[in-house]
């Protein structure tokens, strides 16, 4: 005789189980799938964290080995006619012209040994050497030997950008250029003597790059806070906060840390450049490289001390 199993048939889920599993599945999903994405920004924030603190190491090598002037970090320097023959008018300085002074993604290559470091991996656009039809841009790029660099490419959009991708701008107000009239000799950037508060004075920055209507993209390897602030998310300025409502800089003394941004826009609509300087200055983020502290007002602006520096 057979005898018959007394083992329970086994049956699947119902229809009301697979739909709770999925349902479970999908409220999982909606809480960790945020978690995933802020701890994956957090990461591109301390790689572009880290990259900035190479810059203000390499700086700081770069300025011991020039009697403590640092890199260039301004426009005219490196766009100036290259055989000193200055004579006060606009025409010595402009995108026709190289200098031969490296402006300081480049100038800093021999002590960071890697062209990586200047890019940040979360700029979409990694455009701050995307001067179209400059042959001040391009001459530097040649020059130094960048891979992929070619004579004309100038004029090719969106070319040296490929060749060169740099993510982060310099302070303006470090370059002598902008503490002389124009016409006068220039030294490679400002000298760390002139600079009162070195911990504070910012050195570089991250920078966002404005769309081209050529389909390239442009930044500039020389900004202060707020320049290219359009107050509608496009500007250059406001694209550099890619981190957490943030961006990282890089100090005169040579090191580095995070900070978030003020807001882009009031209530009267954007924010005018020198105010938004305040903001940063309030912050412990200073431009000018003689402040002495947060209230400090550059020589002819005057009332910019005021309340929340309205006045600038």
């Amino acid at each position: 005789m057979i005898s018959k199993s007394t083992k329970p048939m086994s049956k699947g889920f119902t229809l009301i189980e697979l739909l709770v599993v999925i349902a479970i599945i999908a409220i999982l999903a909606a809480i960790l799938f945020p978690v995933f994405a802020q701890a994956k920004a957090a990461a591109k924030k301390s790689v572009s964290l880290s990259n900035q603190k190479q810059i203000g190491l390499a700086t700081m090598m770069y300025a011991g080995d020039y009697d403590d002037n640092l890199p260039e970090t301004g426009w005219d320097g490196p766009c100036s006619r290259p055989d000193g023959e200055h004579d006060g008018t606009s025409a010595s300085v402009n995108d026709n012209f190289w200098s031969g002074v490296y402006a300081f993604p480049l100038a800093n290559q021999p002590y960071m040994k890697s062209l990586d470091l200047v890019a940040d991996s979360a700029d979409p656009d990694k455009g701050v050497w995307g001067k179209e039809g400059s042959i001040c841009y391009e001459a530097q790029l040649l020059a130094f030997g960048i891979k992929g660099a070619y004579a004309g490419m100038r004029s090719v959009p969106g070319a040296m950008v490929k060749a060169f991708p740099v993510s982060y701008a310099g302070n303006y107000l470090l370059a002598q250029s902008y503490d002389v009239p124009r016409g006068t000799t220039k030294a490679k950037g400002r000298n760390l003597g002139a600079i009162v508060n070195p911990a504070n004075v910012f050195f570089s920055a991250d920078v966002g790059s404005a769309r081209l209507l050529s389909g390239g993209s442009f930044a500039g390897w020389y900004i202060a806070p707020g320049y290219g602030n359009s107050g509608n998310g496009n500007g250059r300025w406001e694209r550099g906060a890619r981190h957490i409502g943030g961006r990282n800089w890089t100090f005169t003394d040579g090191h580095a840390k995070y900070a978030k941004d003020p807001a882009f826009r009031d209530a009267n609509g954007t924010i005018p450049q020198r105010r938004m300087m305040w903001e940063y200055q309030q912050r412990g983020i200073f431009s000018f490289p003689e402040t002495t502290d947060t209230n400090y007002c550059p020589q002819g602006d005057a009332g910019c001390s005021s309340l929340s520096g309205r006045a600038w």
